[in-house]
């Protein structure tokens, strides 16, 4: 047996060692060849392959296509794959997740690193590999047979993917592994110190985390992964420390207002409110010499130290020595290799320079650092404004900090670990998927989102073996290298652009599933009703009676020491400041540091007031005009291509924490099992929960005869973005010059109207077209293909001929031109033309009439009727004379009349007509319409393809200014926030960043010209 031994990451996973070499089935290695034995042979090999080709070409009769349909005529919807209603589909599915194997599936992955590229991370592709391959009943290719595994680019690679919508492409489920090579690095040596002004250090950080004991894994693994920026930049800075907060844009233009000058400077950032390499960016166009960014405790709300919690492992607040690894790209300039942008990382790919990294050396560190750091600075606020704000105060340190940061930098595969269904309607594929990578250990990022996904493999693997096949088919993917950039899923977005384009339903996103109490959920306007009513269908996870998954929006963590008001009925209680009392959090001499104070606990009133403020606007949305509560995406996870640059619905989800739960060690070694089980997700009944609900709408939007998407919704939310960018205007101070993007605002808004319009039109019609559809359907009989008789695709015998018909070319004949084998399949024509529907018409209805055929030919048994009464025999006629012969030229004689012969009345037989009925020759249906109903599949067929389509329609090639990458004119995420989301991005930024008009004119042209497009791809 040959077992794949330790593999570098550096080597290519298709080089495997030869198979052991083995004699050939028809030689005797040993024995000496002669004339005699070779002519033996011969003749033996040349009656083997005429016997064998005799099986393949002459079938037994039993085989010929016009036998072999099934008896039923009934009038299911879906005579195979569907014969479970929604409700025991889904009642199957919900009962297969359990705690029992989310644990097992935890720690099988959260006990170890793996980051990307490396060994633990090949072997992680593997064992996700054999789990698909188990779970999903596809056979693994025998020991001395590679594995799956193929370079992106390379024919294997792409057919696995292309292959999945062709008519003739695989009929049962598939798994393998992409590798793709893009440009990342790893950490060398790091160090971080306090200079006198001769240079010589003063002080020098400890960059390790500490590895507690009572977390043994963190201890085992404290050093395997040292804190560093995945894609920082190699080298070295020194100069004065600037404190510049959150490092948002805002943040450094009011530094600057102080009138400090950040060139050669350190800056120092806190954690939060945007990407961490847009922090880094920023402060390198101002001309900065290092950055280094820290986790701020005043961020984890009342869990904290100084509010008496003991830190983790021994208790629920921050370990001071945690350290948030992270990448530092320029996600907002594009994600993925930064070598290849737009362009798969192929193996051999043409490269560039990177775009998207930085050039000035950065470090994460701990707040056990900071703290001391944050020393030499002194006074980081001011004294509060006008508008009660703290203000940075721009101050920098006396002495100076010196940033040494250097790292090994090279191209590096990845593995993509994928699976696929493929269903009745081919063409049309909704994609789930979640990264497998992690920083270190990653219990919560992404092991918990990994758990969800896997469990979403059982249930559908449940279903198969249970006989059910999908209507469209479903693409789940392991992604790779999501920490370093999305890079996994960008890759492979960019490598099937096209194919994603024109088939691609929905992707369905998770990342964490479980890291805090509140669960949160972001997608497209068009996913938002079909994602809150299905959480209304998942329990809630703590089992409470009466309360849904949906009821968790509203959720806050086991350590809100009162009600979300006050005696005072304000928030928090009694706003105090800080004169010199030790506040954890900031630097003690600061005065104007803001806390809310409840009795002897404390927090920060900044954090608890945006974190309120965000709260109430998320729990009240659905009061408002959209109606959904459902947010827009940005970015930070593999949604990102899908959405954002071609134009695919999209949804992310999970458990997130709130300022009342055990802090979250982000990207650090206490992102551990041992945090997971007691402190976020005991028994991983959240994990469950975002398994049920994820698949849930898995199963939705794949068995859906229309998919659940809502244009209408979408379009509605419309006027929210442009009321957004209109409330903008006045903060330019322009008035005067205003009144050209009024007017350009009012025509944008007007075929905002119109495209809600229209959008009705289409529901009207999906209705319609859905309810004609199943009309027809119920008078269908049992599709006229290989439903009944592909029990035996199943044998030996079968799959022997099968192998035959290929070694001697004959072409298989239970498969068609038309590659039809049930109605289902009849939703994947949209696009034929009158004359080949009415080939398939003509096609099918010849095999409806050998079916019925066959039926005359040979009519069922049925069952023996009760004996029948004796009838009394009617009397014997009398005799008739006999007629005379006719003379030539008389008359023929009258024949006498023949009596009647009487008919005694028959008994009543004490039959039930139910029993009698079998007597009859059975009746036959009328014909079915079968022309018809295909015009009826098509029909459904265009309003579900304008339905997934509509997405695409926000996609324009020239892309947003200054990241021409991201294509979406609807939402990105920001260009100063990576994450967060900014609608009619484009446009806003015209205002908010470029602060031209003009640019927002032209801008609000190009909303224009693609709700044109977008109105006329929405009618029939």
């Amino acid at each position: 047996m040959f077992t794949p031994g330790p593999l570098s990451p550096t080597i290519d996973p298709e080089k495997q060692p030869p198979s052991p070499k083995r004699s050939s089935f028809f030689l005797w290695p040993t024995k000496p060849i002669t004339a005699r034995n070779f002519l033996t042979r011969v003749s033996c090999f040349l009656i083997t392959l005429y016997g064998l080709r005799y099986l393949a070409t002459h079938r037994p009769n039993h085989e010929k296509e016009s036998v072999g349909f099934q008896e039923d005529w009934g009038s299911s919807i879906v005579k195979a794959s569907m014969s479970m209603s929604k409700e025991m589909k889904e009642e199957l599915f919900l009962n297969v997740p359990n705690t029992e194997n989310a644990t097992a599936t935890a720690k099988q992955y959260s006990k170890h690193p793996h980051l990307a590229g490396s060994l633990e991370d090949y072997h992680d592709a593997l064992s996700v590999l054999k789990f698909l391959q188990t779970e999903l009943g596809i056979s693994p290719p025998p020991p001395s047979h590679e594995q799956p595994i193929h370079n992106a680019g390379t024919p294997k690679s792409r057919a696995n993917t292309i292959a999945l919508t062709s008519r003739f492409g695989p009929r049962g489920p598939t798994a393998w592994i992409d590798v793709y090579y893009p440009y990342l690095n790893t950490p060398l040596d790091r160090s971080l110190d306090i200079v006198d002004k001769a240079g010589s250090s003063i002080w020098s950080a400890d960059l390790r985390e500490d590895g507690n004991e009572g977390d043994e894994d963190a201890a085992k693994y404290r050093d395997y992964v040292p804190p560093w920026h995945g894609l920082s930049a190699h080298g070295q800075g020194q100069g004065q420390l600037v404190y510049v907060n959150y490092g948002s844009y805002e943040d450094y233009e009011e530094v600057i207002a102080s009138g400090q000058d950040l060139s050669g400077k350190v800056v120092i950032a806190r954690y939060g409110g945007l990407f961490r390499g847009l922090k880094i960016q920023r402060a390198e166009e101002l001309g900065a010499a290092a950055v280094l960014i820290y986790s701020d405790p005043r961020d984890d709300g009342f869990v904290t130290v100084e509010n008496g919690f003991a830190p983790y492992p021994e208790g629920p607040a921050r370990n001071p020595t945690s350290v948030q690894r992270g990448s530092a790209l320029y996600i907002s300039h594009y994600p993925g290799d930064p070598t290849t942008p737009g362009k798969p990382a192929y193996d051999k790919a043409e490269r560039g320079k990177a775009g998207n990294t930085p050039r000035i050396p950065s470090l994460p560190i701990s707040w056990a650092n900071a703290e001391r750091l944050l020393k030499e600075i002194g006074d980081v606020y001011t004294e509060e404004g006008r508008d009660g704000r703290r203000k940075l105060s721009g101050k920098a340190s006396e002495r100076e900090i010196k940033v040494v940061n250097h790292v090994d930098a090279k191209i590096t595969p990845i593995w993509n670990t994928m699976a696929a269904i493929p269903g009745h309607v081919r063409d049309e594929v909704v994609i789930v998927g979640c990264h497998r990578d992690a920083w270190v250990l990653g219990a919560a990022d992404p092991v918990s989102g990994t758990v969800s996904l896997l469990e979403i493999v059982r249930g559908l693997g449940t279903l198969l073996r249970n006989g059910w096949k999908p209507l469209r088919t479903i693409l789940i993917a392991s992604w790779d290298a999501e920490e370093y950039g999305l890079i996994g899923s960008t890759e492979y977005g960019e490598d099937f652009a096209e194919w994603i384009s024109e088939h691609a339903v929905a992707y369905l996103n998770v990342d964490v599933s479980s890291a805090g109490s509140k669960w949160d959920t972001v997608a497209s306007p068009s996913l938002a009703h079909l994602i809150k009513q299905t959480a209304m269908d998942v329990p809630h996870p703590s089992g409470e009676e009466g309360k849904t998954l949906w009821d968790a929006r509203a959720d806050e963590g086991p350590f809100k020491p009162f009600g979300p008001v006050g005696p005072d009925g304000k928030l928090g209680l009694v706003l105090l400041t800080n004169n010199g009392s030790d506040v954890q959090g900031v630097n003690t001499t600061v005065s104007s540091h803001r806390i809310l104070d409840i009795g002897n606990i404390h927090a920060d009133a900044d954090v608890l007031n945006a974190y309120e403020a965000t709260r109430n606007k998320r729990l009240s949305k659905s009061d408002g005009r959209d109606g959904t509560a459902v947010g827009p995406m940005g970015s930070g996870s593999d949604f990102t291509v899908f959405l954002q640059r071609l134009g695919v619905a999209s949804s992310d989800q999970g458990f997130a924490g709130t300022p009342y739960d055990a802090p979250y060690h982000y990207h650090s070694i206490y992102d551990s099992m041992r945090w997971q089980e007691v402190y976020t997700d005991p028994g991983f009944k959240k994990h469950l929960a975002i398994a049920q609900h994820l698949g849930l709408l898995v199963l939705r939007l794949t068995d859906s005869i229309i998919v659940p998407l809502n244009t209408t919704q979408y379009a509605l939310e419309l006027d929210g973005y442009l009321d957004t960018v209109e409330s903008l205007l006045p903060s330019l101070d322009v008035e005067d010059d205003a009144s050209a993007a009024r007017a350009a605002f009012s025509t944008l808004r007007q075929y905002i109207t119109q495209l809600q319009e229209t959008s009705v039109l289409l529901d009207i019609e999906k209705v319609e077209a859905e309810e004609h559809f199943k009309e027809l359907l119920d008078r269908m009989p049992s599709f006229p293909g290989s439903i009944a008789t592909c029990g035996h695709k199943n044998t030996l015998i079968y799959r022997c001929k099968e192998w035959i018909n290929g070694v001697f070319g004959v072409q298989t004949r239970s498969r068609n031109a038309f590659a039809i084998e049930s109605w289902e399949d009849l939703l994947s024509r949209y696009d034929s033309n009158g004359q080949e529907d009415k080939a398939l018409a003509g096609w099918i209805e010849h095999r409806l009439h050998m079916l019925t055929a066959s039926r005359k030919q040979g009519l069922p048994e049925f069952p023996d009727l009760p004996d029948i009464p004796d009838i009394p025999k009617p009397p014997t006629p009398p005799d008739i004379p006999d007629i005379p012969d006719i003379p030539d030229i008389p008359d023929i004689p009258d024949i006498p009349d023949i009596p009647k012969i009487p008919t005694p009345s028959l008994p009543s037989l004490p039959l039930p007509t139910s029993t009698l009925a079998p007597r009859s020759v059975p009746q036959l249906p009328s014909p079915p319409p079968i022309f018809e109903f295909i015009r009826a599949a098509k029909r459904v067929s265009r309003a579900n393809h304008k339905l997934f389509l509509f997405e695409r329609g926000f996609i324009d090639e020239g892309g947003i200014k200054d990241r021409e990458w991201y294509r979406h004119l609807g939402v990105a995420p920001g260009k100063w926030l990576g994450y967060g989301a900014t609608t009619f991005p484009a446009l806003t930024e015209a205002i908010t960043i470029d602060k031209n008009l003009t640019a927002a004119v032209l801008e609000s042209g190009r909303l224009v010209k693609l709700l044109k497009g977008m109105i006329e791809s929405l009618k029939f």
